[in-house]
């Protein structure tokens, strides 16, 4: 049991592939098949060259100034991953579905994986509500972590090797020419018992070469106002993912006439019993003439700022629509 537990905590104990192109699955069968041939057939180990592209082919990495972004369907709540050229960010790692499972385990960390990403960058969880927080401890205790920045409350306790800080107004950095920038809550905000839980998340902007990306959280009317008093002009924003998943106490008409959205995401589980997102909210984003995604009806967005994509500033896909199953519903 001793050499087993010394085995468990090396580096390379387990070992973590990331999602093949299907073209690379046929030379593999037929490399599996060549070297599973009787012995005796000559140069049986040919067979393994057919399996390298499998393992050695990694996905695509953004180019420098671009960004990848996706969007998870994790059913009622939020995850975002940002890609950059060389960085990785998990904004929200979804809800906890049960005392064995939940987001992070379940969604989350097979698209990391699958992604070929082993490391995190930075992991911003925007305030303490469980559709938000409730994969978080998961993805900590089975992923590497840098940093990460919360509007938590301090008596929540985080196991791992990380840096952890508050997220507030004013923080910045770049990660291979992509900006990101803090926008709430103000650090005095961390003083006022009186301000909820969804009024101190974490909401944050983030700026490519081909366009930018809003991240609210649950933010409600009121920190809409202060974000566009304060903020004005640079509240524009390509694509805005839907302060607290099209609730009727947030996507007031001001902000959104500040945003200007071109595509606007709304993440809401299907047929929720909150009713999100709420038809007079759907109603103004349309008004604006934006357009609409809906994790519930389109699955996860995977979201494209790429300088010489010569289609658009951001393309958008529907993993459901690319992936389309007879069991589907489609509106």
């Amino acid at each position: 049991m001793q050499l087993l537990i010394w085995l468990n905590q090396l580096p390379a104990a387990v070992w973590q592939q990331q999602a093949p192109p299907v073209w690379t699955l046929l030379p593999a069968l037929l490399g599996v098949a060549w070297v599973l041939l009787p012995r005796g057939v000559p140069m049986r180990w040919v067979g393994w060259l057919g399996i390298l592209p499998m393992l050695l082919i990694v996905p695509q990495h953004p180019q420098s100034g671009d960004m990848k972004v996706t969007v998870l369907d994790v059913g009622q709540g939020l995850s975002v991953v940002v890609q950059t050229a060389a960085h990785t960010l998990l904004y929200d790692a979804g809800a906890r579905y049960s005392a064995q499972a939940d987001a992070g385990g379940r969604i989350v960390l097979p698209f990391l994986q699958g992604e070929g990403v082993r490391y995190l960058d930075g992991f911003v969880v925007s305030h303490n509500d469980t559709d938000h927080s409730g994969g978080m401890t998961t993805v900590l205790e089975q992923m590497s972590v840098d940093w990460l920045a919360s509007s938590l409350p301090a008596h929540v306790e985080l196991a791992g090797n990380f840096d952890r800080m508050k997220c507030f107004a004013g923080q910045s950095w770049t990660w291979d020419g992509v900006d990101f920038e803090m926008l709430n809550p103000v650090f005095e905000s961390y003083d006022d018992s009186n301000i909820a839980d969804n009024n101190r998340s974490c909401v944050l902007q983030v700026t490519s070469a081909s366009g930018n990306l809003l991240l609210t959280g649950d933010i409600q009317k009121e920190i809409e106002l202060a974000l566009v008093e304060k903020y004005a002009r640079q509240l524009k924003s390509n694509v805005l993912v839907v302060p607290h998943h099209g609730s009727k106490t947030s996507s007031s008409a001001g902000f959104i006439a500040a945003v200007q959205p071109e595509l606007t995401i709304f993440t809401a589980g299907y047929l929720n019993r909150f009713q999100h997102p709420r038809t007079e909210v759907l109603t103004r984003y349309e008004q604006a003439g934006s357009r609409i995604l809906r994790s519930d009806y389109d699955g996860a967005v995977t979201l494209n700022f790429a300088a010489d994509d010569k289609t658009g500033v951001v393309t958008a896909g529907s993993w459901r629509k690319q992936n389309k199953h007879y069991w589907h519903d489609f509106y």
